[in-house]
């Protein structure tokens, strides 16, 4: 059976424009405006002639528009392999179909990458034209005391075509990736279970990179050295603090699981307990982002306060030989605060796309659930627990290491500043008011799936 003779049958209009095509269209178009956004972002800060002695603070500047930019990578994928995964869940039954109508795994592989790529495709060349609306009001941004300018935040055109290559190659990733749990074989494709073991490489991890971030703190901690070498080395620190949450958050999602079973004292907990203990993994990429923004939020926080009190009793004279340099508080503060708003929506569509995908995996023990009586409300309870009881751990764990870092390399009346208190305080509860909002538009797919004429 031919694969170019099966494409036309299976990718037909009706497949490519359902529900499910134009979640994953919708979620790779807020993908790409953004994070062309924020590439747009970090190519206005390449030169700016406008303003007086940019050269002396260009190179900080765009090392730290850069970081920015990659402290978005990670959401971005997350939310590139929740949409393939959503669409891979749907045309499990079409692609056993056709496996046993004869159809060579290759052929069931290609077709269920193309499904989820054509409209992810579609919604990443869309996405340009988001990232030229959203260019238009955040040029009026100001930083180094003067407008960013709207063409500053237009990239050339192959830096534009570089970036949307590189989104396509992160949606195909994601389609792949998406793979590793279909199992095709001569008597069909069918959702596989990978092998749980023991963490061991993740225990390991832990202790490199505990190690690594202590090495680089120490160095980071040395004032007598150039700005420069400063400000890379508090980043390096930062970046493998990121990375040991994200070690530790699976850890974590393990023990938060297998406790949670243990002290559960009403169905509801006890299921949401047992998805938890069953995918710690998945579980955590869910609310990972929200670990991350927190732990910047603190990190960020107290570093703009510590900048700030530095610049607070400079005079008119000082501010004049510093240059350049006396906007460097501010201008932080306003590229945190605006890194987090856009990870705060790459959160809450992730979190919406994860939890849909979840409910189409789990479509068949939905209506098994409800045959046996319970409710679509409480059903719906299962999926919101299931992701929302970790958040308190892990905003826990990500207070805990971001406070103590930044203990380390702030004073202890930055990290008592009003300013950062509110600001930390804020991201907490906006990011957990997002994600639970964001589960609320699923409600929906579980009346779905728990039809009696509902396709799992």
């Amino acid at each position: 059976m031919p694969t170019m003779n099966i494409l036309p049958v299976v990718l037909t209009k009706q497949s490519l424009t359902s529900t499910t095509s134009k979640l994953v269209a919708i979620a790779f178009f807020a993908c790409s405006a953004l994070f062309l956004t924020v590439a747009g972002g970090a190519w206005a800060f390449n030169d700016r002639p406008e303003v007086s002695g940019y050269a002396e603070v260009g190179d900080l500047y765009r090392m730290l528009a850069i970081l920015a930019t990659v402290f978005l990578i990670v959401p971005a994928i997350s939310l590139g392999v929740a949409s393939a995964k959503l669409s891979a869940r749907r045309q499990d039954e079409r692609l056993s179909t056709l496996s046993l109508l004869g159809a060579k795994p290759g052929t069931v592989r290609l077709l269920a990458v193309a499904e989820p790529f054509i409209p992810a495709s579609a919604g990443i060349i869309a996405g340009i034209a988001g990232y030229f609306l959203l260019a238009y009001p955040l040029s009026s941004l100001v930083f180094t005391g003067e407008p960013l300018g709207y063409s500053a935040l237009l990239m050339p055109w192959w830096l534009l075509a570089g970036v949307v290559v590189v989104l396509l190659f992160v949606c195909l990733f994601a389609a792949l990736l998406g793979l590793r749990k279909i199992t095709v074989s001569p008597l069909g494709v069918r959702t596989r279970s990978l092998a749980r073991k023991f963490p061991v490489a993740r225990v390991i991890a832990v202790v490199v990179l505990v190690a690594g971030m202590i090495g680089a703190l120490v160095f980071s901690l040395d004032r007598n050295q150039p700005t420069m070498v400063f400000v890379v080395a508090s980043i390096i620190t930062i970046g493998i603090a990121l990375l040991l949450i994200n070690v530790i958050g699976v850890l974590a999602m393990r023990i938060h699981g297998w406790f949670s079973h243990r002290i559960a004292r009403g169905p509801t907990a006890m299921i949401a307990a047992s998805m938890i203990a069953d995918s710690p993994a998945q579980y955590w990429r869910r609310v990972a982002g929200l670990a991350m923004i927190t732990f910047i939020a603190v990190v960020g926080g107290a570093g703009a306060a510590m900048m700030r009190a530095n610049q607070g009793d400079l005079t008119a004279e000082d501010k004049a030989i510093m240059g350049p340099y006396q906007y460097m508080a501010d201008d932080i503060f306003t590229g945190l605060i605006l890194t987090l708003a856009i990870a705060f929506v790459f959160i809450v569509i992730s979190a919406t796309i994860n939890q849909a995908a979840d409910i189409l995996d789990r479509a068949s023990t939905y209506r098994e659930l409800h045959s046996a009586g319970m409710t679509r409300t409480m059903m719906h309870r299962v999926t919101v627990n299931a992701v929302m009881s970790p958040i308190v751990l892990v905003t826990l764990v990500s207070l805990v290491l971001g406070g103590m870092l930044a203990a380390l390399m702030a004073s202890a009346s930055d990290l008592g500043d009003p300013l950062t208190i509110a600001f930390v305080a804020s991201v907490l509860v906006g990011g957990v008011a997002m994600v639970w909002l964001g589960l609320q538009f699923t409600r929906p797919l579980v009346r779905r799936v728990t039809a009696v004429t509902a396709a799992a």
